[in-house]
């Protein structure tokens, strides 16, 4: 208990006083984290540092958990279990090979493929996480592909428990690990909601619910003889942040996530040794796969199932990182003496690599995109581009609409009431039939493209509106070389001064809208206009309409 506490103490003091200079400069954090990891490991034991590094990945594999909207999972289900099993098995299959080729055994080779193959739910999940409804098409199918690879993670780590750690294969493992996540299912489905609906409000006991959920599940994989990795992925599943009743625990499990965040990161620095020639050979090859070949191959196969090019490769971007479950994964043979030395520490160091380089990539995606479209890149993978493309003979005088999920069906609307033709541009193949069905121009591709301009017939419309909630979208609309009035939506007062300082014709701002309807709406409500009845059928009506 004293080491732990010991290791506990040194890692708080030591990312807290490293973390205020990363404040002062406005650095990314992960690097000093790691540093303070560097630092600490010469003072802590690693048996300490192996079960801080495992709790840790447990409790943030629980809050990625929590975070997945398995509604959204269920709309690009097909194509996100499509696209991360074939990236995944491609990839395993290739680094398993290469494994081989480097001379170790199968068992060691298995370990390798698995390093190259899965990707991070962690660096990439605080760039996904919105702070609104108006999420991204990337956003949502790089949390949906991370989904599916989390599940073949866990199917990995019950394959080796049930073949290699255990003295006689136990293959029932599975099966438990099944039921394990079909009570998981069980409690969010018909019990969580009723649950958080009687607590709402009360934050202390929400958040004392959701960590006897993550004890509880943890302590029946244990119970179970299952990784504890299993139980707080089941645990996450089972308290999900359905809205409207789970915001109060979400915003408490998210303090968990402050301070299980520093544990995971500073012990993977702690882990870091200087590497043997061997190690730092295999160290380039695990990066070179999960930097470069994994975000391209699943850019590639998001190409092939229909998507433009810059979801592709912004979905690709967030799968950049040696995963959580391959440091678990790591770490338990290491335990088990399963993995041989030089091989464990090239996995720490690359995921220590692909840590920095994805907080960069995390941030820089959308200029990353623009550098490989200019370089040709995104036309060289496949993209495609004009054959989903309706537009009416001699279309002029019309309202060019970017993103029909934002809003975009009350503009289409309006236009028809007064008869003004109207071109939707869209980007999300899931979306696209809607639009299909309900406008009769329509270009499907990337607002980034001047042939989708060509297109849409720009120089020839009388105005372009933007509802997308992405900014570099909404900047290339901006900064259209044309005539043509530009109207754009923003998320903050300081966006929109900047975009009409930069010939935007004019800014939506959707808070500024739904507060200047609520007191157009209470004031008619005081003045006696309304009844109360009438105020919230309004209220409700325009909550549905936000919704839509």
């Amino acid at each position: 208990m004293y080491e732990i506490l010991f290791a506990l103490t040194l890692i708080f003091v030591l990312a807290s006083v490293l973390l205020l200079a990363a404040a002062q400069k406005g650095l990314p954090v992960i690097p000093f984290y790691l540093i303070a990891g560097i630092v600490a490991g010469a003072f802590i034991d690693e048996t300490a540092l192996l079960d801080l590094a495992q709790w840790g990945i447990a409790f943030l594999v629980f809050l990625f958990g929590v975070h997945v909207d398995l509604e959204a999972f269920r709309s690009q289900g097909r194509i996100s279990v499509a696209v991360g099993t074939l990236q995944a098995s491609l990839i395993g299959a290739l680094g398993f090979g290469a494994g081989i080729a480097f001379g170790l055994d199968s068992l060691n080779a298995v370990y390798f493929g698995v390093a190259a193959a899965l990707s991070s739910s962690l660096v990439a999940t605080s760039y996904l996480d919105a702070v609104d409804a108006a999420r991204p098409t990337y956003e949502r199918l790089a949390e949906s592909i991370h989904f599916t690879e989390d599940v073949l993670g866990i199917l990995v780590v019950l394959a080796l428990s049930a073949f290699v750690y255990a003295e006689t294969p136990a293959v029932e493992q599975f099966a438990v690990a099944a039921g394990l996540v079909g009570l998981a299912l069980g409690v969010r489905y018909l019990l969580f909601h009723r649950l958080t609906a009687k607590l709402r409000g009360d934050s202390e006991v929400m958040m004392l619910v959701g960590i006897s959920f993550v004890i509880g599940f943890i302590a029946l994989a244990e119970l179970a003889a299952l990784s504890i990795i299993v139980g707080a992925f089941a645990a996450g599943i089972a308290v999900a942040d359905d809205y409207p009743h789970s915001l109060e625990l979400v915003d408490t499990i998210d303090d968990l996530e402050d301070f299980f965040t520093p544990i995971f990161f500073v012990t993977v620095g702690a882990l870091l040794t200087v590497p043997s020639l061997e190690a730092i050979g295999y160290t380039a090859a695990l990066v070179v796969a999960v930097l470069v070949v994994n975000p391209l191959l699943v850019a590639v196969l998001l190409l092939r199932q229909g998507f433009d090019g810059r979801t592709s490769i912004l979905a690709g971007l967030t799968l950049d990182q040696v995963s959580a479950f391959t440091l678990f994964i790591a770490i338990e043979a290491l335990v088990a003496e399963a993995i041989v030395r030089p091989l464990f520490d090239a996995i720490v160091l690359a995921a220590a690599i692909t840590m920095i380089v994805a907080t960069y990539t995390g941030r820089h995606a959308g200029e990353i995109n623009r550098w490989l479209r200019a370089r040709g890149v995104v036309r060289a993978l496949g993209e495609p581009l004009g054959d989903r493309t309706s537009v009416s003979d001699g279309l002029e005088d019309h309202v060019i609409l970017v993103d029909f999920q934002h809003g975009g069906r009350q503009v289409v609307e309006a236009c028809s009431s007064f008869d003004r033709p109207i071109l939707v541009v869209e980007d999300d193949p899931v979306l696209f039939e809607t639009v299909r069905e309900e406008c009769d121009n329509y270009v499907y591709g990337d607002v980034l493209s001047e042939r989708v301009w060509e297109l849409a017939g720009l120089e020839d419309a009388a105005a372009v509106i933007s509802l997308t909630p992405e900014r570099d979208r909404a900047e290339t609309v901006v900064d259209l070389e044309t005539d043509v009035p530009r109207i754009v939506r923003v998320e903050d007062t300081d966006t929109a001064g900047e975009f009409l300082e930069r010939d935007a014709t004019g800014v939506v701002y959707p808070d500024a809208i739904a507060a200047e309807r609520v007191g157009d709406d209470l004031e008619a409500l005081l003045a006696g206009e309304i009844s109360r009845e009438e105020f919230t059928e309004r209220g409700r009506a325009h909550f549905e309409s936000a919704a839509e």
